[in-house]
């Protein structure tokens, strides 16, 4: 028997969330973390194998296999630089299917908010009882100038819209081709911030009928998408992990956050009765069950999401359990700080300490990707409550938005971000990931981050003269093909 069956392993446990988008189950996860084992491989004298967990059963005459939807990805890591036996498990926390479905009754409401976005009503509070266990983030920046951004973007989307958008539109109903990147990162941002603020989810048709999921019958979409980070969490929370990490992209950044701040009394209402129980198995560790003596009795009133029937009145989460093993959060492209500015409610700071000392949370920036920000509202308070933020700039690409997509690619010259991840996932270092790191990285308000912010306004600049361009010459041609379409098949009507 090989001295390698006998040796343990350390075991590190990885969330990672998606952002805004249409991508399939499984599709986000096989981007990053290729990346990521790319990154592993690289490293001097490793040895890196790769298992894809297959699910239990699989669609009849499927034309692949089906992955497990728990801990997909299993990488083992013998690592040349440190020696050590890494074995590192990726968790997928897919929300995309909560995103509506595609209707011109849905077109139509998304040109008419993308245009009000800016002068939507902000969400200083919550008015649910268990708003006494958060509080809001404070922020530092205008509100104005915030939403002008928003505004700034926003309007980009629509003139994209009505010119890249109209011929992208048919040639992915006609030639099953998908929009370009630069329109499809407008559009799903600004559709992302819509959905998280929806009080309900409409499904297609014109016009469009409530349907919501029904685990959140008459509740926000954004139930159900906290529902899969709560849910992802109990699973690394219950991996045996000696260290579990987040990574997460764009609005996933928000559902991450929404996740790691849930209050304590508000869990039950995430997981069914089997999930709750087997987190109080005995012989293991308490993760749930009722509130210890000395805890805050139950707030009064409904909570979101709703108390299940089988939950007891003081049944709770035990956070810091539950977060013993966690090490870090790593955002990338985070749109947090705008949603500080105008909807803090919808970004609220558990007040309850829950996080061991010494927990990370790394924000990577960009000003060349708008979305991203660096973050300053979620600082000031205790650190076991919240994790204190780090802001590190860094040259995600060279281009205007497409940057947003680019942070965990791989140049071949290394010193990159996903480097840096590698070597965090494997040793528990984050030096690598620092603004100290390399050419490509930039602390906040230095001449590089000057450079790039300069290059950023230019850039939306030249955007905004080509689209409204391109808008002049193909919206006339689209209105008349439109119009000649309609006259034909009114004669045929007439004729007929």
């Amino acid at each position: 028997m090989s001295s390698v069956q006998h040796e343990k392993p350390t075991r590190i446990g990885v969330a990672v969330v998606h952002g805004i988008g249409d991508q399939r189950r499984f599709e986000h996860i096989d981007g990053q973390v290729r990346e990521i084992i790319g990154a592993m491989r690289a490293r001097p004298g490793s040895d890196v194998t790769v298992v894809v967990r297959s699910a239990a059963s699989g669609a009849f005459r499927a034309e692949q296999d089906s992955w497990a939807a728990r801990a997909s990805v299993h990488v083992i890591v013998r690592d040349g630089p440190t020696g050590k036996l890494v074995h590192v498990n990726f968790h997928e926390v897919w929300w995309a299917d909560v995103n509506e479905p595609y209707s011109l009754f849905k077109q139509l409401r998304f040109w008419c908010w993308s245009l009000a976005v800016w002068l939507y009503p902000d969400k200083p509070g919550s008015l649910l009882p268990t708003a006494t266990e958060v509080r809001v983030p404070v922020v530092r920046a205008s509100q104005v100038w915030v939403r002008l951004r928003l505004f700034g973007v926003a309007f980009v989307a629509v003139i994209g819209a009505a010119s890249i958008g109209m011929l992208t539109f048919l040639a992915e109903r006609v030639l099953d081709l998908r929009a370009p990147d630069l329109v499809r990162v407008f559009v799903n941002y600004v559709a992302g911030v819509k959905l998280y603020n929806q009080k309900r989810r409409w499904g297609a048709g014109f016009p469009a009928k409530q349907q919501d999921f029904l685990d959140t019958i008459d509740e926000p979409p954004r139930v159900s998408i906290r529902r899969r980070m709560i849910r992802t969490i109990m699973d690394m929370a219950q991996g045996s992990y000696d260290r579990w990490y987040v990574l997460a992209h764009s609005l996933g950044s928000v559902v991450a956050l929404n996740g790691l701040m849930e209050t304590a009394y508000a869990w039950p209402g995430y997981l069914d009765e089997e999930e709750w129980r087997y987190a109080n198995y005995p012989g293991r560790p308490d993760l749930v069950g009722p509130a210890r003596p000395n805890w805050p009795s139950p707030p009064p009133g409904p909570t979101m999401p709703r108390r299940p029937v089988w939950a007891g009145p003081r049944d709770v989460a035990y956070r810091s359990q539950i977060f013993r093993n966690f090490h870090g959060l790593l955002t990338l492209g985070s749109p947090l700080e705008k949603f500080a500015t105008i909807w803090p409610a919808r970004v609220a700071i558990s007040r309850e300490p829950a996080f061991r000392t010494g927990t990370h949370w790394l924000n990577i920036y960009d000003p060349l990707d708008p979305i991203s920000g660096r973050l300053s509202a979620f600082s000031g308070g205790p650190s076991s409550c919240c994790p204190s933020v780090e802001n590190i700039g860094y040259k995600a690409g060279p281009l205007l938005l497409l940057t947003h997509l680019r942070y965990l690619s791989r140049p071949k010259n290394g010193g990159s971000l996903v480097d840096g991840v590698a070597e965090w996932l494997i040793s528990g270092s984050r030096a690598r990931i620092s603004s100290a790191a390399g050419a490509r990285w930039f602390r906040p308000g230095n001449p590089s981050h000057t450079t790039r912010a300069a290059a950023a306004w230019l850039s939306w600049a030249a955007v905004v003269v080509v689209l409204t361009g391109l808008g002049a010459l193909i919206f006339p041609l689209v209105w008349s093909l439109v119009t000649d379409v309609a006259q034909k098949a009114w004669l045929k009507v007439v004729g007929g």
